[in-house]
């Protein structure tokens, strides 16, 4: 969260009264005895007991989470040094009274300060927070785990990769519409490698439930790892249609191609070009007979190397197979044998 500032006015008799009228007489007044020194036994009496570290993290977040967006700066700076005290209590109380509401058609997550009190708290905490966003986004809640996979936008560590790659399991779409949009940012990672090897240990895995293995095909799918090419087509002999029918998309949308449901042809494919990379399967894609092949071939290239603008449903496949020949060459130009 963005530092803020912000001039508060001071209570009610910190700042100097105004002057008396001038017309009345000064030496009127008489100055008001001192008053006495408190004694030993006053000061017993009137002394408050100190509050705990958590017992001041529960009553700074009570005040916090009924704040404002222009008002959480001087609560924030005393949690601060509470450290897991109020990280807790702010977990607690996660994700509070929502300044706005997420919208499905937003263009773009929205940043912890915008949501609420509390996520912009807790994003103030930076790496501190991260454990606590991980055990967020295990929560009963959907709406906590939402609200804890968004506010992973604005961190860059690779900590988050495993948290992120189980709520793109997540029975409800919108948290993992959001854990993969975030995962994709961290594919050069060393651990994101991993974490995709699980993925694929689950979509195989008969003991999972077949939703959840339905999810991971989805999820490798959406994070177009290449390397699970083979992995579709064993699962396109699935017992569970739901299961081949995924594979059969991710398939698809991997390679530019489609054999349909029986394994033999996509074999035969990954025999002769299973060794190369997914640009060139996207560049012969470009040739298919079915329009809708080379559609998804097109708009994927342009995704991936930004080289030619994707064309539109009414372009013949003439047009196509120009495109191709252009990205054969730049192909060549760019990795040449």
């Amino acid at each position: 969260m963005a530092r803020q500032s912000r001039k508060h006015s001071l209570p009610a008799g910190v700042l100097p009264t105004a002057h008396k009228d001038a017309a009345e007489d000064v030496g009127s007044h008489v100055r008001p005895k001192a008053p006495s020194p408190p004694t030993q036994e006053g000061l017993r009496t009137h002394d408050l007991p100190v509050e705990t570290p958590a017992e001041q993290a529960r009553s700074l977040v009570d005040q916090l989470i009924a704040l404002g967006p222009n008002e959480i700066a001087p609560v924030v700076r005393r949690l601060l040094p509470l450290g897991n005290f109020a990280l807790e209590e702010i977990a607690k109380n996660f994700p509070g009274p929502l300044w706005r509401p997420s919208l499905a058609t937003d263009s773009r997550l929205p940043r912890p300060e915008e949501i609420s009190a509390a996520a912009a708290a807790l994003a103030t905490f930076e790496g501190e927070a991260i454990p606590y966003l991980a055990r967020l986004m295990r929560d009963s809640s959907s709406q906590v785990r939402y609200y804890a996979a968004v506010i992973c936008g604005a961190y860059a560590n690779p900590d988050l990769i495993e948290p992120l790659v189980q709520v793109s399991l997540d029975e409800d779409r919108e948290c993992r519409r959001v854990a993969l949009h975030l995962l994709s940012a961290y594919q050069h990672e060393p651990t994101f490698r991993s974490a995709i090897g699980e993925l694929r240990r689950c979509a195989s895995d008969i003991a999972q439930p077949l939703p959840v293995r339905r999810r991971a095909i989805s999820a490798l799918t959406q994070l177009r790892d290449e390397t699970s090419a083979p992995l579709f087509v064993d699962l396109l002999a699935d017992s569970d249609r739901g299961i081949a029918t995924a594979c059969r998309v991710g398939l698809r949308v991997l390679t530019a191609h489609d054999f349909g449901f029986a394994r033999d042809p996509w074999l035969r494919w990954l025999a002769e070009r299973g060794n190369e990379i997914r640009i060139q399967w996207l560049i012969e894609g470009l040739g298919d007979s079915r329009a809708n092949i080379r559609l998804l071939a097109s708009r994927e290239l342009w995704h991936l190397t930004r080289f030619l603008q994707p064309l539109s449903e009414t372009a013949g496949r003439d047009e196509f197979l120009v495109a191709q020949r252009n990205y054969q060459r730049w192909w060549t130009r760019h990795h040449p044998e």
